[in-house]
């Protein structure tokens, strides 16, 4: 890779980087080309040519932050391979963990704390929906989007009060909080 081209990758990485952070001191709402642009010391002439503007800048960092959630799920589904129950339970720990771990990306993908990104979903959430619609379809019967919406509503919540926790010392009872959800869950399945 030339030396111009491997610039022009390690800005756009910085630009992302950058954004994160920014977000993470100052919100979402808080989030400027403009900022972004002096963080950098370079002009918002460049993120638009990188970029496009602060949307498409958005806009890949939730794709980027979907495929990160998608792995660590699959991750969690491949090590329990052929147990759907403990499967479900690890996809669910693997989603709390990543928003624990990643704030701002998290907020980002599920447009929460005043970010805002595009209407339509990326392909990567997709993606991450259908393993665990897979999950949940080898445990039930019943109508699959509405136990995906069950299951997501519940995890929103955890993901709430988890990533809002007064108490950050004992992150670890959120583990157990949600695997006994996930055990009364799929019982009333």
């Amino acid at each position: 890779m030339s030396r111009k081209a491997t610039y022009q990758e390690d800005l756009k990485a910085d630009i992302l980087h950058q954004t994160i952070t920014l977000a993470g001191e100052e919100g979402w709402p808080g989030v400027s080309t403009r900022k972004i642009a002096d963080r950098l010391h370079t002009s918002t002439t460049a993120i638009y040519h990188y970029f496009g503007g602060k949307d498409a800048i958005l806009a890949e960092l939730q794709r980027e932050g979907f495929r990160q959630l998608c792995d660590a799920q699959l991750a969690a589904l491949v090590s329990r391979e052929g147990k759907p129950k403990k499967q479900l339970k690890a996809v669910s720990l693997a989603m709390l963990h990543f928003a624990r771990e990643n704030p701002e990306r998290y907020a980002l993908m599920f447009n929460l704390d005043g970010a805002v990104c595009s209407d339509e979903p990326p392909q990567e959430a997709a993606d991450g929906m259908h393993q665990i619609q897979n999950v949940l379809q080898q445990l039930t019967h019943d109508n699959i989007d509405s136990v995906f919406m069950h299951w997501f509503a519940m995890m929103q919540g955890f993901v709430a009060l988890a990533r809002h926790d007064c108490q950050p010392g004992q992150a670890g009872r959120f583990d157990h909080l949600v695997e006994e959800a996930i055990s009364r869950f799929i019982k009333g399945l």
